[in-house]
């Protein structure tokens, strides 16, 4: 692998990150609270191609709270 080949590698990855910084911060200027952020790590979850990777995260999610349904808390 060519050293061109790497640097444009690491400018990807940089740019992928910087996106997904981005995001987060976009999300969060909404004011959701910690059930809303579970609630859309689990549905970001269901978007995954890997379906053990998928299946993981909303288990933890879902395993705070047996029934599985994510509710207010009070």
């Amino acid at each position: 692998m060519t050293l061109r080949l790497v640097v444009d590698d690491l400018e990807k990855a940089t740019r992928s990150l910087s996106k997904c910084r981005e995001i987060k911060i976009e999300i969060l200027r909404y004011g959701v609270n910690q059930l809303e952020i579970e609630h859309l790590i689990k549905l970001l979850a269901m978007e995954l191609e890997d379906r053990d990777k998928m299946i993981s995260i909303a288990n933890i999610i879902d395993g705070e709270n047996e029934s599985g349904i994510l509710l207010p808390e009070e």
